[in-house]
């Protein structure tokens, strides 16, 4: 696990693997903040809070998205190594970025690294990203998205009619951060 001491309204970028490119860690600590105030000025919401902005390969996307996700719902340890396939990042090889909760209240933004290719790239994937984390602090976002995970991991099943309910709430929400984000990009 990316270890991280966390204050609220912090930012901080990881590289985690081998061979993850220096230049990206450092495109991202510079854009990184300007791409963060304009989906803050947007929303106009309180701070969006403690980010970890991780540079990875994609073969180790899961397993860092179960850890973090895991260990933020409660999950046992044992559960959440056995590598479990969440509906909610997708599969690995297929985004640029996810954004997870974390423990202690944190949230990690996961960043494809060899999908980065160019400056927007990465700008568009950082705004994508923090349009999630404002999604994620909202009004009982939190707590949806851990009965989600503990679900998934078969900790704590949900009736058909919650699992659908939920279901809803995923897709609207990735399809809000999708127009937030095409309409943000313009002014990138």
């Amino acid at each position: 696990m990316p270890a991280t001491k966390n204050r609220p309204s912090q930012l901080s970028v990881l590289r985690y693997g081998a061979f993850v490119s220096r230049t990206a860690e450092q495109r991202v600590t510079s854009y990184a903040p300007t791409v963060r105030n304009l989906v803050h000025d947007h929303f106009g919401r309180r701070p969006l809070g403690a980010v970890t902005i991780i540079l990875t390969k994609p073969r180790l996307l899961l397993s860092l998205a179960n850890e973090a996700q895991g260990e933020a719902a409660g999950v046992p340890e044992n559960d959440w190594k056995t590598g479990v396939q969440q509906a909610i990042i997708g599969k690995p090889n297929d985004f640029r970025v996810a954004t997870v909760i974390a423990p202690k209240g944190a949230m990690w933004m996961l960043l494809s690294a060899p999908k980065m290719r160019d400056p927007k790239q990465f700008k568009l994937s950082l705004l994508r990203g923090f349009v999630e984390v404002d999604q994620l602090i909202r009004s009982g976002a939190r707590e949806n998205r851990v009965a989600w995970v503990r679900h998934e991991m078969n900790v704590a099943p949900l009736s058909k009619r919650q699992q659908n309910k939920l279901k809803a709430q995923i897709l609207a929400d990735g399809a809000e951060a999708e127009r937030i984000t095409t309409d943000l990009a313009r002014r990138l």
